[in-house]
């Protein structure tokens, strides 16, 4: 799950880094601040999961 919301953000980045200046410019701000809140939210669901499987990990002996 974590990859493909990565590849869709990924995806996304690519395609507004393609788009002319002016089309860019129109999107604006709003534009890259919608495309870090969703890596935002990618980091931090792996942020997540890594914390978990470290605590799991420890719990069972460090196997």
């Amino acid at each position: 799950m974590l990859k493909f919301l990565q590849e869709r953000v990924n995806k996304s980045t690519k395609e507004f880094d393609a788009l002319a200046d002016a089309e860019r410019a129109k999107a604006g701000a709003e534009g890259t601040q919608a495309l870090s809140q969703r890596q935002g939210r990618v980091r931090d669901l792996t942020r997540k999961l890594a914390a978990k499987l470290d605590k799991d990990n420890q719990s069972e002996g460090g196997r």
